[in-house]
């Protein structure tokens, strides 16, 4: 099969915004677009996102995660392809470690992440599931995460970083930029979410 070149068009589209905006750097991250029923395309194995060429992607067959195309898959493919399984509708999977969330993450207990009296901080909030510390590329990850995304649109994955998921990459990306905007904020205001449970 051969990858059409819209879906490498958006793809790098959407890996190069991620970049600039500071969500991903160096070759971390992943990225990855359901083809069809059956098949994805996905981010290879140490691509640089903000220079993505169409030789970084590969097809993968969703039910078995065998390759069809292309060089060796981003070691996150496991948690991409439990999303596709889990969730029907998505079309697209945005893999991040974005700074502010994870600077925050360090800062504040995991249940305070971006629990400020905000309204936009609570609706966002509701938006996110937690997915346990489980090392990176592993079936635990892969299979946490899946289970969070059957609830939610966004997983945090403690230690690690954000994943989103949507009808599109857009929609992701954009939530990865909101979530991390007010991981922002809250470092911004050290807001710790204690404050507000004594109040």
């Amino acid at each position: 099969m051969s990858i059409p070149a819209a879906v490498f068009e958006e793809m790098r589209a959407v890996c190069r915004d991620a970049w600039a905006r500071g969500l991903l750097s160096g070759f971390n991250g992943n990225v990855s677009r359901r083809l069809d029923g059956r098949t994805c395309c996905i981010t290879r194995s140490g691509a640089a996102k903000g220079f993505l060429r169409p030789e970084d992607l590969c097809a993968v067959d969703i039910a078995s995660g065998r390759v069809l195309e292309g060089a060796a898959p981003s070691s996150e493919l496991g948690m991409h392809l439990e999303i596709y399984r889990h969730c029907p509708a998505t079309r697209g999977v945005v893999h991040t470690h974005p700074r502010h969330l994870l600077a925050l993450s360090l800062r504040v207990r995991e249940e305070n992440l971006l629990h400020m009296p905000l309204f936009e901080a609570a609706a966002q909030r509701a938006r996110m599931g937690v997915a346990a510390a489980f090392p990176p590329g592993t079936v635990e990850l892969a299979q946490a995460v899946g289970a969070q995304a059957r609830a939610h649109e966004a997983v945090w994955m403690a230690r690690h970083g954000l994943c989103c998921h949507g009808a599109d990459l857009l929609t992701p990306l954009g939530l990865t930029e909101e979530l991390d905007h007010l991981a922002a904020v809250q470092l911004l205001a050290r807001w710790t979410g204690e404050e507000e449970l004594k109040s």
